[in-house]
C-alpha cells in the first residue's frame, strides 16, 4: 500500500495532503486498477526482465501435454500456465538439445517444407489450460524458459521485490490511470514521466537482435549460425 498505491494516489491527484492516508475504499481501487495494469504490461516481453526455466520431466511417449493450476481435470503438469515460451530444450543428461517453438502457420506445415522430420515445440496458449504438441514423442526432460511475470497482489499490504525501475514504472503508469477513475485531470509532467519511465525499463529489457546466417528455412531450421548483434 505505501510502496505502490499511496505514491500513486498522490500523483494522481487523489490523495492531496501529504502523510494523509487514503481511504480504504480508495486503496481497494487503486489495488484493482494495478493488477489490471500488471497484467497488460505482463503481456509486453519488453516489461519481462528475466525468464524462468521450467524443467518437465517426459514419462509418457505422447504428443500432447497440459499444462496448468486447476484441479479437476487435473492437467499432466500442475503448475502455473505460461504466458508464453521463448526457447526449449530436450535435456538428456549432460546433452541439451534445442527443439524449435513452432508459429500457427508452422506447425501447420509441420510435416512438409524444410522442417519435415525435424522436432518441433507448439504452445497453445490456452486459458486456463494450455497444451504443449511435440511433433514427435520424446524421452528426457523438457525445458521452457518463459517469461517471468509479475505477480498480482491479494492484499495492499502484500510485500514483493522488484527490480530497479519497476517501482517508477508502475506509480506513474498507475497514476496516469487513476487519475480518470477519481475523476482528476492527469498532471502532462506525470503522463510524460510515466511515458519516459517505461521507454527506458523496456530498452534494457529488449531482446538482442540475432541475424541468421546460412540456409534457414521457413521454420528456422536447417545448417547456420547467429551472430548477435546488440
Amino acid at each position: 500500500g505505501t510502496g505502490l498505491l499511496y505514491p500513486a494516489l498522490r500523483k494522481a491527484g487523489v490523495t492531496l495532503g501529504p502523510g494523509r492516508g487514503p481511504s480504504d475504499a480508495q486503496y481497494e481501487d487503486a489495488l484493482q486498477e494495478l493488477n489490471r495494469l500488471m497484467g497488460s504490461l505482463n503481456c509486453d516481453r519488453y516489461f519481462i526482465w528475466t525468464l524462468d526455466i521450467l524443467q518437465l520431466p517426459i514419462t509418457t511417449a505422447k504428443t500432447q501435454w497440459t499444462i496448468g493450476n486447476i484441479t479437476s481435470p487435473a492437467p499432466d503438469f500442475a503448475q502455473t500456465r505460461p504466458e508464453m515460451p521463448a526457447q526449449a530444450h530436450l535435456v538428456n543428461g549432460e546433452t541439451r538439445t534445442p527443439i524449435p517453438i513452432a508459429t500457427p502457420e508452422q506447425w501447420a506445415q509441420r510435416d512438409s517444407g524444410c522442417c519435415a522430420g525435424e522436432w518441433l515445440l507448439y504452445y497453445d496458449r490456452g486459458y486456463p489450460v494450455a497444451t504443449i504438441y511435440l511433433s514427435s514423442p520424446l524421452a528426457g526432460t523438457l525445458e521452457l524458459w518463459t517469461w517471468h511475470r509479475v505477480p498480482a497482489f491479494v492484499s495492499v499490504n502484500d510485500l514483493g521485490q522488484l527490480p530497479r525501475g519497476y517501482e517508477d514504472v508502475l506509480v506513474l503508469n498507475l497514476a496516469v490511470r487513476l487519475a480518470p477513475q477519481f475523476q482528476r485531470q492527469v498532471d502532462p509532467n506525470v503522463r510524460a514521466d510515466a511515458r519516459e519511465a517505461l521507454m527506458r525499463l523496456e530498452s534494457i529489457n529488449a531482446p538482442r537482435p540475432i541475424a541468421e546466417i546460412g540456409d534457414i528455412g521457413a521454420c528456422g531450421c536447417g545448417s547456420g549460425f547467429n551472430v548477435y548483434t546488440g
